[in-house]
């Protein structure tokens, strides 16, 4: 037998197993939306025996009078363009399920309606929708609200404790989580986008968690909110990037893995009253020139 022939073969297929070990090792993981979820309301329910959240009567008072802006501790901005998956992976470690914990009149079960949300300074400060807080402050239809609660990634629970400030017509929320001293990882903040440039969203839409798109800024234009008889004008940024309910709140980043705007809401254009075919869908996002009026780095 030719030995070094045979040890030359037997080290290639040491060598195959070997790499076939490490690229099962470093294999994406499949996201487990349903042990999500439950591990969720598990950790909630543990949390409310312990932790005190804002209550409903504290967060609409806030809402109602905002503080005109809080110091925030935000990161330093990236200078090095990111693959598509560094940024995914960076971004899910600083984007939170956030969690507005009620009882319904048909059960005793606590339930947990799911938005997004991000961490913008490691002490705890994140940002989501106005209309995400709102949501559980003004809860009706006979849901008692229970707290308001916030799940990383790494599956730790937070309460929210307070509602920093606000601004309803930009719809932006920044709230304080209790953290008990736990350092949490944040996303830098860019200065904005412009049309054209390449931009990605994180976020959970109708509870598929840390779910990861990518487009384009499309568009920047004043859309026309408000009541019927209380119209007003804001700045957005319409990209084309997916997602739906339950990504309120979530983070728009650019190619740096900073983020440029965050998730607000869709509009669908409709061709006439007489024809109300769909044409589009507006995928509208509050660019982050309106968080800086917020918040004081």
């Amino acid at each position: 037998m030719n030995f070094k022939k045979y040890n030359g073969i037997k080290r290639l297929a040491l060598l195959l197993v070997s790499l076939s070990v490490t690229g099962i090792a470093h294999a994406q993981v499949f996201t487990n939306d349903a042990k999500i979820a439950a591990d969720y309301q598990k950790s909630v329910d543990s949390l409310l025996l312990k932790v005190k959240t804002v209550t409903l009567e504290d967060a609409k008072l806030m809402l109602a009078n905002p503080s005109k802006a809080t110091t925030v501790g935000i990161v330093k901005p990236s200078k090095k363009v990111l693959t598509a998956n560094a940024i995914y992976e960076r971004a899910k470690g600083a984007t939170v399920i956030t969690g507005c914990v009620y009882l319904c009149p048909r059960c005793s079960n606590a339930h947990i309606s799911e938005s997004s949300g991000y961490i913008i300074d490691p002490k705890g400060i994140m940002v989501t929708n106005y209309h995400v807080i709102a949501q559980y402050a003004n809860m009706t239809d006979g849901n008692k609200p229970l707290g308001f609660v916030v799940r990383m990634a790494n599956g730790r629970t937070y309460a929210v404790k307070s509602v920093l400030t606000s601004s309803k017509e930009n719809d932006l929320a920044v709230l304080q989580l209790e953290t008990n001293g736990d350092v949490l990882p944040a996303l830098p903040l860019a200065e904005g986008a412009k049309v054209g440039e390449k931009v990605f969203v994180l976020g959970h839409p109708k509870g598929m968690h840390y779910f990861f798109s990518q487009g384009n800024v499309m568009d920047k234009y004043l859309e026309e909110a408000g009541e019927p008889n209380k119209k007003f004008f804001r700045e957005m940024v319409v990209i084309s990037a997916d997602y739906a309910t339950g990504s309120s709140g979530g983070p728009v980043m650019n190619e740096y893995g900073d983020v440029v705007a965050t998730v607000s809401n869709t509009h669908p254009l409709i061709h006439s009253e007489m024809n109300p075919g769909l044409q589009m869908v507006l995928k509208n996002t509050v660019p982050v020139e309106s968080l800086y009026k917020l918040i004081k780095p």
